[in-house]
């Protein structure tokens, strides 16, 4: 991702609260080491394969 198409923190953060309130409900909420995982991912911080092997470790 360009730098013109990151997502800016506070827009993040707005989002992510949102959606994890609903996935909270469902009992699927998301962690903050997951919500930061996404975030990078969602800039360009991090590729897919640096994601999913994240993901991975956490899940363990």
């Amino acid at each position: 991702m360009t730098k013109e198409n990151n997502v800016s923190r506070e827009a993040f953060e707005k989002q992510f609260k949102q959606v994890n309130a609903s996935w909270g409900y469902e009992d699927a909420g998301i962690d903050d080491k997951g919500k930061e995982l996404i975030y990078k991912r969602l800039n360009g911080e991090i590729t897919e394969e640096e994601f999913n092997l994240a993901v991975k470790k956490l899940a363990e």
